[in-house]
């Protein structure tokens, strides 16, 4: 439960943060229209299915807006949040929403083509950003700044078949730690 509040409390306010002073997680910064109203884009929004997560969210855009007459927020169903098949492209071509999730593994080179926002100064204070976990912070940090924050946390391995390993010559006891040892093992394999 509480990690829930956590979350929302937390996205919440950094989407405020970003909305209000028109700064987007991206280069196209939110639109002004002819009424003078900022429109965001937020992709990601919760599948249909996901019922409580989508209610949820639903209230938190509304809030916000209710908070912040000025502003209009547009959600796009974009599972899945990062399709390798749009994301370089919307991202190369300027067209990728205001705010947006990535992968863990994507915030440096994100930001090293210059598609995010430094948002420091918007969560350095939160509360709710000091209580997630540092490592998870630290992904979405580039030399001290910070560029997103975490809405969940995943875990990623790597299986290997015993089988193949004797196989292939390898002691299938001692799997490789590393990413040269894992490149080395798959050549043998190969």
């Amino acid at each position: 439960m509480r990690s829930s509040v956590l979350r929302r409390t937390c996205a919440t306010a950094v989407a405020t943060a970003l909305a209000v002073t028109g700064l987007a997680a991206c280069n196209s910064e939110g639109e002004s229209a002819a009424d003078g109203k900022t429109r965001i884009t937020v992709n990601c929004w919760p599948q249909p299915s996901a019922k409580i997560d989508h209610k949820r969210f639903d209230e938190d855009v509304k809030t916000f807006e209710t908070q912040n007459p000025d502003i209009d927020i547009t959600a796009h169903d974009a599972f899945p949040c990062q399709d390798p098949k749009t994301f370089d492209a919307k991202l190369a071509g300027g067209q990728m929403e205001d705010v947006f999730y990535t992968y863990f593994t994507d915030t440096e080179r994100v930001v090293s083509i210059n598609q995010a926002a430094d948002i420091t100064e918007y969560v350095k204070d939160l509360k709710a950003y000091k209580d997630i976990a540092q490592p998870l912070r630290d992904a979405y940090t580039v030399d001290g700044k910070i560029y997103g924050v975490p809405r969940t946390n995943y875990s990623m391995g790597l299986l290997y078949s015993k089988a193949l390993f004797t196989k292939a010559g390898l002691d299938p006891e001692k799997p490789p730690a590393t990413w040269p040892e894992v490149q080395a093992a798959a050549k043998k394999i190969a």
